[in-house]
Formats: C-alpha cells, sequence, structure tokens
C-alpha cells in the first residue's frame, strides 16, 4: 500500500528523489520505486530479509493491529529513567527480533512460555512505499497486546539494489524528505506513552548500508529532533554499529553524547573468532564505558554455525556470547530466532531457531538464571 504523505512530497524533495531513481534506473540497479504501489520483491538485504528490505513478509508479520497501551502489558521492573539510563541493577534485558515472520517467534514463546523475551525488535524502511508507519508499528502493538514487552523498532534508510549493492538515502533523511513519515512515527510513539526503543540506521558503519558519517550525524539529530517535537519524549535513543563495518571509523558516525542514550553492537557468527571484530567490539564496549553509555546487543546470530546438529556450538558462540554480556555489564540482547536457510540470499547461515535446535535446554537455562529480565 502506497503511503499518501508520499504522494504530496513538495517539488523539491520530489526532484531529489527523481534524480536519485533516474540515476539508479539507467544504472539498471534500481528495485523499489519508493513512490509507485509497488508490491514487487526485490533482492534480500544484510539483515536476513526474504522480500528485500527491512520490513519482512507483508503476509508473515505479526498478528493484530493498534492496540492501546495499559502498564500491565509490560510488567518490566524498570521505569523510564532506568531503561533510558541502562540503571538497570546489573540485570540483563531478555530481547528477540526481529518480527519478520511470525511463526517463528510464536514457537520460541511456546518454548520458552516461562520466560518469553521483555523486548521485541521490528523494522520500518522508510524507502519501502509498501508499508505506512501506521501499518508496521500496528504490527508491533498487535504483538505486543498478545505477548507484551517493550517496544524496539530500528528505522531503516537503505535501499537494496539489483546488483547486490545499496544505496544510503542519509544525505536524503537530513534533508528533510521523509519529514511526514517521520513525524507520524513520532506523534504516534507520543501517544503510546510507554518507553520505546528507537534506533535509526541501524549498523551505520557497515557498507552494506553506504551510509556516511555527516550525513548519517545529521539523519539521526534531525530525527531525534522531529521526534521531540511531536512529544515523543518517551523514545529512547540506540546508536547501532557492527563489528564488522568499516566504512570509516564510528566515532565519525557518532552524533553526540546528548542525542544518544544506548550504544548497540550487533554480534553475528565471526564476532569470537575474528580478530578485527574482537578488536572493534572491545574499543567500542570501552569508548561506550567512558562514555558512561549502556550498550545493547539488538541484533545477535552464530550464523553459519551449524546450530541444529552441532552441540559444539554453545562451547564456540554462546558461551563466550554470555560471558561478555556479563563482564560488560550488557543491558539486553536481542536474539533473531530465524530459519535462514529460507532466505535464498543468506541460505548458508543456517537454521538458527534455538528452539529447534539441541542447545534448547542450554538457552533456557542461561533464561532462568536471576541476572535475565524476561517478559510475563
Amino acid at each position: 500500500m502506497c503511503s499518501a504523505n508520499r504522494l504530496r512530497r513538495q517539488p523539491a524533495k520530489l526532484q531529489r528523489r527523481a534524480a536519485r531513481w533516474a540515476i539508479a534506473a539507467a544504472a539498471g540497479l534500481l528495485w523499489l520505486p519508493a513512490m509507485a504501489c509497488s508490491t514487487a520483491a526485490g533482492p534480500a538485504d544484510p539483515n536476513g530479509d526474504p522480500n528485500g528490505d527491512p520490513n519482512g513478509d507483508p503476509n508473515g508479520g505479526p498478528p493484530g493491529g493498534p492496540a492501546p497501551w495499559s502498564p500491565s502489558a509490560i510488567q518490566i521492573p524498570f521505569t523510564e529513567t532506568a531503561l533510558r539510563t541502562g540503571a538497570l541493577g546489573g540485570k540483563t534485558i531478555h530481547c528477540a527480533g526481529p518480527l519478520h515472520v511470525a511463526k517463528e517467534y510464536e514457537d520460541y514463546v511456546d518454548a520458552f512460555s516461562g520466560r518469553p523475551p521483555a523486548m521485541w525488535v521490528h523494522y520500518y524502511s522508510l524507502i519501502d512505499s509498501r508499508f505506512t508507519p501506521a501499518e508496521k508499528l500496528g504490527e508491533l502493538d498487535g504483538w505486543l497486546a498478545e505477548y507484551g514487552g517493550i517496544p524496539f523498532l530500528g528505522i531503516s534508510y537503505t535501499q537494496s539494489n539489483l546488483d547486490g549493492s545499496n544505496t544510503g538515502w542519509d544525505p536524503e533523511v537530513a534533508a528533510g524528505d521523509f519529514d511526514d513519515e517521520l513525524r507520524d512515527i513520532a506523534r504516534a510513539l507520543a501517544a503510546d506513552g510507554r518507553p520505546y526503543f528507537v534506533r535509526p540506521g541501524f549498523e551505520f558503519n557497515g557498507v552494506w548500508n553506504n551510509y556516511q558519517p555527516t550525513t548519517y550525524r545529521d539523519a539521526f539529530v534531525r530525527i531525534r529532533t522531529l521526534f521531540l517535537e511531536e512529544g515523543a519524549t518517551n523514545a529512547i535513543w540506540v546508536w547501532n554499529s557492527h563489528p564488522a563495518g568499516n566504512v570509516a571509523p564510528y566515532m565519525d558516525f557518532y552524533p553526540g553524547d546528548e542525542q544518544v542514550d544506548w550504544w548497540g553492537i550487533n554480534l553475528f557468527g565471526a564476532a569470537f573468532d575474528s580478530g578485527s571484530q574482537l578488536a572493534f567490539t572491545a574499543s567500542f564496549l570501552a569508548d561506550a564505558a567512558a562514555r558512561g553509555k549502556p550498550v545493547m546487543l539488538p541484533e545477535t546470530i552464530p550464523h553459519k554455525f551449524h546450530l541444529l546438529d552441532d552441540p559444539t556450538t554453545w562451547d564456540a558462540w554462546f558461551v563466550p556470547y554470555f560471558d561478555l554480556i556479563q563482564t560488560e555489564g550488557v543491558g539486553a540482547f536481542c536474539y533473531s530466532n530465524r530459519d535462514y536457510t529460507k532466505v535464498p540470499a543468506w541460505s548458508d547461515w543456517g537454521d538458527l531457531r534455538i528452539d529447534q535446535s539441541p542447545l534448547k535446554d542450554e538457552w533456557e537455562g542461561v533464561l532462568g538464571q536471576n541476572w535475565v529480565v524476561n517478559g510475563n
């Protein structure tokens, strides 16, 4: 479905977008014209989406629609201030998502019914005209109404191209071309009222996003400013890196301490056996601590491990993973419980559904430890 807001662009904005699309189309790159009511699927993106964007399958998303919120839907023992500052008393929030495919997370909740996630990750792409902000936020609200928890929204502005490259639209975000959609999101969050984690332009330093330091910083600041103008003071801001990213030194992308509440780092299969990724992670954690910023792991999976038939994966990946969380005082970890063999571009990542693996009992054992905060 097309967003009506996108059909009411100011001429200057339309001209800037048209120029970008014309260049991409001439090069044979463009797969998703953002102004068209396209439902055509594009190539998968680096986050493992089968339909080519972070929003996932429109037929496989979370159930339900917008639902009124009440504090009983969360039942998490933290105030908004504690969540914003990371003052969690030595506890770590159990998180899951992104909610691309509802069935995989329904199974996850069923498998660990006594210890469901306390926070859920979902996505909205500014570039994909198939969904309005209301539709994507409605999916997340519907999920939370059924399963409870804290909402965590990633906002993407990367376009996937047919040649496998990606185009970062951070200059257009910084210039105000997406203000209408962003204000829609901000107003929805303000009306919602609950603490709401938000991570703009996640994996900012990854070549797969192709963001640039100056325009990324400007885009982050603009998004946060718009949210504050719309009264979304309940938004909690996450600056989310990737240890394999090398576009530029990560601090070149930093919008400033006053703009960021949490630092985030995504950890995948090579996180604990790659010297460069280990060094990046150590440096990132040290810099966060020096600034007094709490750290979370917004997306984590042992991709390319054989989770379903190799029990040594626990010692090889999960043991150092949980050691890092406890040693460094990480405030939240989010596990992407998906069968990536069904995602053509990432089929070699493997089936990473922990609830279907022989490591299920070990995972549940960790969730039952007193330092982990689960949902209700």
